[in-house]
């Protein structure tokens, strides 16, 4: 019984070993690509970087420098949200439908932060339109950017919350499949039966 928990620990420490080791194999080759992006000052070689790491921790400087080496505005840019799922939506999975989508006008500021967030267009379900618009005022946002500058500018922003099927629970059919097993909304929830 020792030995196996020992064996357990040591599988999972190993684990653990080996994704820290792909972690830094990612940052540095991350970091190299920056290194060599911002050291060009290239237009092409940083949008090609912003291509590659669109979320990096280098994104912000990235922008900053291609905006103004290639002369353009840029759009804001999520940069992270944590949309909640509603409780109140979890029990009714099958008249919510498979999918919805709470479609948002967010005015982003040179900081990063939002200043309004509006719903341009309903989901449907005011438990989703709420959550979306909460977590919209609580993201984090890269501004947007003219000729190296931050400035104020505008974003519409689709928030999809979804039902997943629940084959564990017996449901082989999903309603004629309108309910998929793989999560392609912001959010998503296994329906109960």
């Amino acid at each position: 019984m020792k030995q196996s928990h020992l064996r357990s620990t040591m599988l999972a420490v190993a684990a653990l070993g080996l994704l820290s080791v792909s972690a830094a194999a990612q940052n540095a080759g991350e970091a190299s690509a920056w290194e060599s992006a911002n050291s060009s000052g290239s237009a092409a070689q940083l949008q090609a970087f912003l291509d590659t790491y669109p979320t990096s921790q280098f994104a912000p400087e990235a922008r900053q420098k291609y905006s103004a080496a290639s002369n353009m505005l840029l759009a804001p840019k999520v940069q992270h949200i944590d949309v909640q799922f509603p409780q109140e939506a979890e029990g009714l999975g099958l008249s919510l439908g498979p999918m919805r989508v709470a479609k948002l006008n967010i005015v982003v500021q040179q900081d990063g932060k939002a200043s309004d967030v509006t719903l341009a267009e309903t989901s449907g379900f005011d438990p989703y339109d709420g959550a979306a618009i909460e977590a919209a005022r609580k993201a984090t946002y890269l501004p947007a950017m003219d000729h190296g500058m931050a400035v104020e500018g505008r974003l519409a922003y689709d928030v999809s919350f979804g039902f997943l099927c629940n084959r564990a629970a017996g449901d082989f059919t999903c309603d004629d499949r309108r309910f998929p097993t793989t999560c392609s909304a912001t959010v998503c929830k296994t329906m109960l039966r």
